[in-house]
């Protein structure tokens, strides 16, 4: 790659500008392994997307996960405030 050529310029990575969820990601990551098997995208930089792609993968699962739980928890708050209102 020239060093001059910037990556979001390369063929099809303007189709991933928004990674916003797991399956975001993974199809990213689908599309990556493609691209390289088709020889369109390099090795090296293939390899940068992956490692990106992946810690944003663990990010997201964590962000979603940390939702899940704040909410299970606000409902079991309530469910105790209601028990407690009716004791």
């Amino acid at each position: 790659m020239r060093s001059k050529e910037k990556l979001g310029d390369r063929g099809g990575v303007a189709e991933w500008r928004k990674l916003e969820t797991a399956g975001d990601i993974r199809r990213f990551l689908a599309w990556t392994i493609h691209s390289v098997r088709n020889q369109t995208l390099d090795r090296a930089t293939a390899g940068v997307f992956s490692q990106l792609a992946l810690a944003m993968l663990k990010a997201t699962e964590t962000a979603d996960l940390e939702k899940r739980l704040e909410a299970l928890e606000a409902s079991l708050h309530t469910s105790i405030s209601k028990e407690n209102c009716r004791s």
